[in-house]
């Protein structure tokens, strides 16, 4: 038995009389459950700090200042190894981050670029090539939900590099950040081959660049390099309370573009997102039992995704593992499946 303390609507029921309990409007539902992903998020995720024994710090031109890596209005949209260039959806502005989330520069984006050139030769960054893992997070998240993911494989080194994806995930829609996940991946020069993980919303997204692809053919891989992909806890059929819940963004609180994506049908996804065109295996979260983890999903679930939901026709392999929408990204188990699948085409089942 795993030592986690869990309050949930089930425990709810157990403490409310059952002459008081009222129908829980949809749309609450919702808020709470992308607001307790985005705190599980906060405190399932752990940042792995990569500094090599001895390396003396070199201070850029640029005064440099912590950040928290851009996890709410930035957007992602140049990887060299885990340095990156984002920009903010709101103001405009670029900037350019090192490995551990340490401003170097602001300005343009050729300005960013510009001091990165310098960075390569002031401290000997290698060229980017082999192997290179892709990871994108869900929806209401941030690139935190992977870290944990990103920190084994690299220590693992059978990757050259483990590109981490941060992007707004609340303001894009699935088809626009599939194009700028494809400016990243046409940006990768001198790697071999990629492969892809992408959890909740991120799965979708990177379904529709797999499936989809901007200025590509449908059916076609966008890149060559494309190996293998994974999809953990993906919504392919989508979600049947996401259209209850896009009226909240009349309230102009929240705002909730993905949702629009969210509540299509499964015929619907597969006429905008398609099917991936290399090699791809489905992880699902739940209980194994015909209840789930929630009153309101009908059938097995994680919480936010039922497991009928998840699977998609053309998957090469497909698992069920115990655990919650939030936890399924940062399980051990879920890293060797991914890691055995992503190697060798299939998940290990054994125990």
């Amino acid at each position: 038995m795993r030592n986690v303390v869990k309050f949930g609507f089930h425990d709810i029921a157990q403490v409310v009389p059952h002459n008081m309990r009222k129908p829980f409007p949809m749309r609450y539902f919702v808020i709470f459950i992308v607001l307790f992903f985005w705190f599980s998020t906060l405190s399932f995720a752990q940042e792995v700090q990569e500094v090599q024994e001895g390396e003396e710090s070199q201070v850029p031109i640029f005064p440099v200042y912590q950040t928290l890596g851009g996890i709410f209005f930035w957007q992602d949209t140049y990887f060299y190894h885990e340095w990156r260039i984002q920009y903010n959806i709101r103001s405009g502005a670029h900037r350019l981050l090192d490995p551990h989330c340490v401003c170097c520069a602001v300005g343009t984006y050729d300005d960013c670029l510009q001091r990165l050139d310098e960075l390569k030769i002031e401290r000997a960054i290698p060229p980017m090539k082999g192997r290179v893992l892709v990871l994108l997070h869900g929806f209401g998240s941030n690139r935190l939900t992977l870290q944990r993911m990103a920190g084994w494989f690299r220590t693992r080194k059978t990757y050259s590099a483990v590109v981490n994806i941060t992007y707004p995930s609340t303001s894009v829609s699935v088809q626009e950040e599939a194009r700028l996940i494809h400016r990243i991946v046409t940006q990768m020069e001198g790697v071999e081959s990629i492969d892809m993980v992408g959890h909740s919303l991120g799965a979708l997204i990177l379904r529709c660049y797999l499936g989809n692809p901007p200025d590509g053919e449908r059916g076609e891989l966008p890149d060559p390099r494309i190996r293998r992909f994974v999809q953990l806890c993906p919504p392919n059929a989508g979600l049947r309370y996401a259209q209850d819940a896009l009226s909240c963004e009349t309230s102009g609180f929240f705002q909730l573009r993905p949702l629009r994506d969210l509540s299509l049908s499964r015929e619907e996804m597969l006429e905008q997102f398609g099917t991936p065109a290399c090699e791809f295996a489905i992880i699902a979260g739940g209980r194994g039992d015909e209840n789930g983890f929630s009153n309101i999903i009908p059938g097995d679930d994680d919480w936010v995704v039922p497991v009928q939901n998840t699977r998609l026709d053309g998957a090469k392999d497909f698992l069920l593992l115990h655990g919650e929408h939030g936890e399924i990204p940062n399980m051990i188990e879920t890293f060797l499946h991914v890691e055995r699948f992503l190697n060798e085409g299939a998940f290990c089942t054994g125990t």
